[in-house]
């Protein structure tokens, strides 16, 4: 082993935790959403959802706010927020394609609350409700200019983030509900394109023959 990769391996095994730690956010996100379906879309999603709200510990969490589709809606957040700070340190090397699609994914942190708490008719942002439906549009179309960016990526991973539309639709059909099920279909995607990434290093080696010209 050459001093260069004595040196390299420490980096290498932080980038390696980095990236397990970095796939169980992603995943946690889409945990999250699903653990929070029934207690937001009982009455809007598949009969089955309406069944799990009957159950605890749904049940009682439905029965302890006022209001349990804006409280637990608004929730929904911080799946963005997992599943955006999960993709960023990757996408951020895939191309301005890739980090705008991070972005895309953690803008859902701000537009999924504000769209739940305004639900109500009288709110002064009524016309906000339902803003994830376009949101979630916004990132399936930014997948597809990831993909193009995401030069020196393996090829799955780049048909997958081409792919991010019909993640998410295929997320909406299982779960019959936005954002959640959409949500779970991207934080499975996200945990794959965390594995398929190459790495820090990798990266800063295709970087140099371009350097050199």
């Amino acid at each position: 082993m050459t001093i260069d990769q004595l040196a390299a391996a420490p980096m290498s095994m932080r980038s390696d935790r980095s990236r397990r730690a970095r796939l169980l956010l992603a995943l946690a996100g889409g945990a999250w959403a699903l653990f929070t379906l029934p207690l937001t879309a009982a009455e809007w999603s598949w009969p089955w959802v309406a069944t799990v709200s009957r159950l605890e510990p749904w049940r009682a969490l439905i029965g302890a706010v006022d209001e349990p589709y804006v409280v637990y809606g608004a929730l929904t957040g911080l799946s963005f927020l997992a599943i955006g700070l999960a993709l960023l340190p990757d996408l951020r090397r895939a191309g301005w394609g890739g980090a705008l699609l991070a972005w895309a994914v953690l803008a859902g942190t701000i537009v999924s609350p504000v769209s739940y708490l305004s639900t109500p008719p009288g709110s002064p942002l009524h016309a906000l409700w339902g803003s994830e439906g376009p949101l979630l549009v916004v990132i399936g179309l930014v997948g597809v200019l990831a993909a193009v960016t995401a030069r020196g990526w393996p090829r799955g991973a780049r048909i997958l983030l081409g792919m991010t539309l019909a993640v998410l639709v295929a997320g909406m059909l299982a779960f019959g509900y936005y954002p959640h099920g959409p949500l779970i279909g991207l934080a499975i995607e996200a945990a794959a394109l965390i594995a398929l990434a190459p790495s820090h290093t990798s990266s800063r080696r295709m970087a140099e023959p371009a350097d050199r010209l």
